[in-house]
């Protein structure tokens, strides 16, 4: 790709485009360096009209959109339901804004229990797991599992357990299964666990399942979820062990709303949220245009350009000259390429007044530090007087 566009002068830096460059270390996570050479951005100025840039100096404005040095926003592909549509012809393109972007608080659904139990008969293991009601309101659970007297039969022998689940006060949990608050544990209804001599369950209140557990808290908020002890007769969930501390593990899924926090780009273009309450959802990806002559575009100012499909008539004959319109591709696909994160092209940035502003901030840091070790002598100085 030949030419020279003229640039913007902006901070003192200019940017404008020269070539295909190597990507250079901006330390802005937003900035993309594309490494596809005949693969340019799609950005959208305010009259949202649709140009095509190889300037990646994407950063979030007050608004929480990403845009460009010059102010055009990026164009991307949105996710439906964290799925990105196969077909891009009839894909919905849209500009790139985090000001509406939430994440929805999620019931916890499901309590996963892992590793072992031992204490002596009449001797408890208590452990506390967050959950998720309905609303999104974390709600704390004690499980509490009492070993009770051994059981033996003809078909064999092995440990026997209780487990009750002791919900915060307004709460109860409901069932044949479970029951009680920390003000009536008395009214517990406990799960029957029996293991067999090799420590893996046989039984749960005498079936081969686990029982659900059900919560009902304030405000008519709910939590139904599946109770995870294990498998019968195998070692994936909970197990008694022989010797040593109990080794108990439970992790419950399920999240409170949340608000964004900032965005993630990956080297193949997917753009994903992350928000304050943990979770990182993926909200879309990034796509190009590429051109079958990308020397043929129409070169603007600001390192922008768009497509034409410009012909020479020698003769009689017709001939492109032309870009040709262009073929959309996700990034990472293909021959589209990739992109570094955090970098800009090498050719999208004149390099020589950063350089000179670089210099000067570091003479900046060097004064200040100079300054700062003077006041420390000063000090001590003082302080020996005294």
């Amino acid at each position: 790709m030949g030419g020279e566009a003229a640039g913007l002068l902006e901070n003192n830096v200019q940017y404008y485009i020269r070539g295909v460059g190597a990507p250079v270390e901006s330390l802005v996570d937003t900035h993309l360096a594309l490494l596809g050479d005949s693969s340019f951005l799609l950005v959208q100025d305010p009259e949202e009209n649709t140009y095509y840039t190889r300037v990646g100096s994407f950063q979030l404005n007050s608004k929480n959109e990403l845009e460009n040095h010059f102010g055009m926003k990026l164009v991307y592909v949105p996710a439906v339901n964290g799925v990105l549509p196969t077909n891009l012809e009839t894909a919905a393109f849209k500009t790139l804004d985090f000001s509406d972007i939430s994440s929805a608080a999620e019931q916890t659904s499901e309590i996963k229990f892992s590793c072992g139990l031992n204490a002596k008969v009449g001797d408890s293991v208590t452990r506390a797991v967050t959950v998720h009601d309905s609303s999104g309101t974390p709600r704390t659970l004690n499980y509490v599992f009492t070993r009770n007297a051994d059981w033996a039969s003809s078909s064999g022998s092995g440990q026997s357990w209780a487990l009750t689940v002791q919900a915060p006060a307004g709460c109860t949990v409901n069932g044949a299964y479970s029951a009680g608050t920390p003000s009536n544990s008395s009214a517990a209804q406990p799960v029957i666990i029996n293991f067999n001599d090799k420590g893996s369950p046989l039984s749960f209140n005498g079936e081969a399942t686990a029982p659900n557990i059900h919560i009902t808290c304030p405000e008519d908020a709910t939590i139904t979820s599946e109770m995870k002890l294990g498998t019968v007769g195998k070692s994936d969930g909970i197990m008694v062990i022989k010797s040593g501390s109990s080794r108990l593990k439970i992790q419950a899924n399920g999240h409170s709303a949340g608000t964004f926090k900032s965005p993630q780009i990956d080297e193949n273009g997917n753009i994903y949220a992350s928000f304050n309450n943990g979770q990182r959802e993926l909200v879309g990806r990034i796509i190009v245009g590429r051109f079958n002559n990308p020397n043929g575009l129409e070169m603007l100012d600001k390192g922008l350009y768009l497509p034409n499909n410009n012909v020479q008539k020698i003769g009689t004959h017709e001939y492109s000259v032309g870009s040709g319109l262009p073929i959309y591709h996700y990034l990472g696909d293909g021959a589209a390429g990739k992109v570094a994160v955090g970098a800009l092209e090498s050719s999208t940035i004149e390099t020589i007044p950063q350089m000179a502003e670089m210099v000067q901030r570091v003479q900046q840091f060097n004064n200040m530090t100079t300054s700062f070790n003077s006041l420390s002598e000063v000090a001590d100085l003082i302080n020996s007087i005294k």
